[in-house]
């Protein structure tokens, strides 16, 4: 397997990150290492952000915990170094952090110093990446507001999943600063984001790889992850 003690997987929401961190982390123990897979809500997560039922404030004070952030960061790469636990982060890398600051008012030269910060905090890790793309963004994320539609009913939270994101996003300063709001503010930010996602991606010192459209061949872009990794289930550590 690739020589890494931390694997980052993001992409757009929907788009396939929980369970490629969740299937990934399965074969890694198969194949005979300690895995940890942290996904992007978890109540443990060692880069804690707050609760995605408090999503508004999560982002209102998103540039306040920015050097807390970065602390986090480090003092994860620390303790990961000194172990053999690989660990799987889902969107924490951007997602829920570059992204709500963005959301937040935070410039891109902010955002570009925070990641390279994160970066050097993580280098000694030989980090990862793996990124999916989705070229109809639009589309495909009005697809997704169903299926996550169906999974926040089931889970008995209150609302809507649209509904809570939308309140959550519509008095946020990229928002106010656009005049937008509801389902045509979220859509457009998430195009916004996809670019500078494409910058920040261009940044990254370290291994990478770019998968678009996964959901059209959820198997293929396995195996391209799998090929990426090196990964061999059927290899066994002695």
């Amino acid at each position: 397997m690739i020589a890494t003690q931390l694997i980052l997987v993001e992409g757009p929401p929907g788009s396939g990150k929980s369970t490629t961190a969740y299937l990934l982390a399965e074969k890694i123990r198969r194949a005979g290492r300690s895995c940890a897979c942290h996904l992007e809500w978890d109540a443990d997560h060692p880069i804690p952000i707050g609760s995605d039922l408090a999503l508004e404030n999560v982002i209102a004070t998103a540039r306040q915990r920015e050097a807390q952030m970065l602390d986090h960061w480090q003092r994860f790469a620390r303790e990961r170094q000194a172990g053999q636990t690989l660990s799987i982060v889902e969107s924490r890398f951007w997602q829920t952090s570059l992204m709500l600051m963005y959301a937040g008012g935070h410039p891109l030269d902010g955002l570009f110093e925070t990641q390279r910060q994160v970066v050097e905090a993580l280098l000694p890790l030989k980090p990862v990446l793996i990124l999916y793309t989705i070229d109809d963004l639009r589309a495909f994320t009005l697809r997704t507001i169903v299926v996550k539609e169906a999974e926040w009913q089931s889970g008995g939270f209150p609302g809507t999943w649209a509904g809570h994101i939308y309140a959550a996003l519509d008095g946020a300063p990229w928002f106010a600063a656009r005049g937008l709001s509801g389902e045509d503010a979220y859509l457009a930010f998430l195009e916004e984001w996809a670019g500078v996602c494409q910058r920040l991606y261009q940044r990254l010192p370290f291994q990478k790889i770019q998968i678009n459209n996964p959901y059209l061949d959820w198997a293929g872009s396995a195996r391209q992850v799998d090929a990426f990794l090196n990964l061999d289930v059927e290899e066994q550590t002695v």
